[in-house]
């Protein structure tokens, strides 16, 4: 079995060959967004490695787009343990755009290890983590951010705000086509159905 390093190896010698693949176009060099795709081929298993590489200093001979792909990758699946890297590319790294994008994950990451530390005290995080059950966890930790994170309950009220409007603005000609046979909780219920089919399915990317 791979282990996670050798996954990391694996992704870091993918965009290699994916810049020799470019070498004769001098302005074909990989996106951000291609590096991080490239490291989300591995999901979260790469990102303790990663975290340990740049800890070390590797971004330092990293150019911006692939730094710029590694820091978005991490703001996925970064934890607390990167933000001493995240800061020190913050105040070094020669070029505005990613000490910005480093100083936004590292704030972020410094409030989301508070967040996890509060939330895994409670009780129902705790039973849930125990069942290991992958739908109860989720729910549990999301209604525990939810208690947690002032934002949180903002943010998803918009999207209900939203869900419910687009809904409604159906519902009369599906009201219609169905012959008054369809309530608008039954269309509100397909529509986020049809929305996250992906994530539902399992077949969603991050």
């Amino acid at each position: 079995m791979m282990t996670a390093q050798t996954d990391y190896q694996q992704a870091l010698t993918d965009i290699t060959t994916l810049v020799t693949d470019r070498a004769q176009d001098v302005a074909a060099k990989p996106t951000p967004n291609e590096v991080r795709q490239i490291f989300c081929r591995y999901q979260g298993t790469i990102a303790t490695p990663m975290i340990e590489d740049i800890g070390k200093g590797s971004w330092k001979n990293w150019e911006s787009w692939q730094l710029g792909g590694a820091i978005a990758y991490l703001s996925s699946y970064g934890t607390s343990a990167a933000v001493t890297p995240l800061r020190d590319i913050e105040q070094n790294y020669p070029v505005t755009d990613i000490q910005i994008q480093a100083k936004a994950l590292a704030d972020l990451l410094a409030t989301l290890d508070v967040a996890v530390s509060e939330a895994k005290q409670i009780q129902q995080v705790q039973d849930a983590i125990k069942s290991g059950n992958a739908d109860q966890m989720a729910r549990a930790m999301l209604l525990g951010l939810a208690q947690i994170d002032p934002d949180w309950p903002v943010r998803a009220s918009e999207i209900q705000t939203k869900l419910f409007a687009l809904s409604a603005d159906s519902f009369p000609a599906i009201n219609e086509m169905a012959d008054g046979k369809l309530s608008q909780n039954d269309v509100t219920k397909a529509l986020v159905e049809i929305l996250f089919e992906d994530v539902t399915s399992g077949t969603g990317t991050p």
